[in-house]
């Protein structure tokens, strides 16, 4: 493969990715989580949430399709569970009912894995447009465009937290219950498109 080429691939890449894993989209669930943290342990909780959609796309990148033929499971199986879990997410939030344990901090970071980074942010959308550029152009522009979309995912969350705090405790919570309505939309959209 020609350097022109590879770099080609690399910026379509990186912007395609992009627009799929949309970080913008996940500020509000990561504001309204890591508010419940003290503020010393919201780094700590960002840099899961970011490695850990690290993780997830480059071990599908790598091993998924693999993995997924082995037992037998489609994408479009992977997007169902994907669209379940979203809603369950998005009901929950959207009638603030608390699923599983009760708060505490433990449970409120394991939150930056399960929601959060997958399949929130890393989802089925994220992951087999991963895949799809690993297929065209080889692992390295796969690997390399997940890695910058991760720094910039990082960068966007970061900074999302003052955003919302400029828009205040009730736009903040507007901002909130209007993306979990939209969240349960695109659930129910994912599980519909696969069956």
């Amino acid at each position: 493969m020609s350097l022109g080429r590879e770099l080609f691939g690399l910026g379509e890449a990186v912007v395609t990715l992009f627009i799929v894993l949309d970080p913008f989209s996940v500020v509000p669930f990561y504001v309204s989580t890591v508010e419940k943290l003290p503020p010393e342990k919201r780094g700590g909780f960002l840099r899961t949430l970011i490695y850990s959609a690290i993780f997830m796309l480059l071990a599908f990148i790598i091993i998924g399709v693999y993995m997924l033929e082995l037992l037998g499971v489609t994408l479009n199986d992977f997007r169902i569970a994907a669209g379940i879990i979203l809603l369950v997410y998005a009901i929950s939030s959207l009638f603030d009912i608390e699923i599983g344990a009760p708060s505490s901090p433990e449970s409120i970071e394991k939150q930056a894995i399960v929601p959060l980074a997958t399949p929130l942010l890393a989802g089925p959308g994220s992951i087999s447009t991963a895949l799809y550029f690993r297929y065209i152009y080889g692992y390295p522009v796969a690997i390399a465009s997940v890695l910058i979309n991760a720094a910039l995912a990082y960068v966007i969350l970061y900074f999302g937290e003052r955003l919302m705090r400029l828009l205040g405790k009730h736009g903040a919570l507007l901002i909130d219950k209007f993306m979990s309505l939209i969240l349960a939309g695109f659930a129910v959209s994912l599980i519909r498109a696969s069956i």
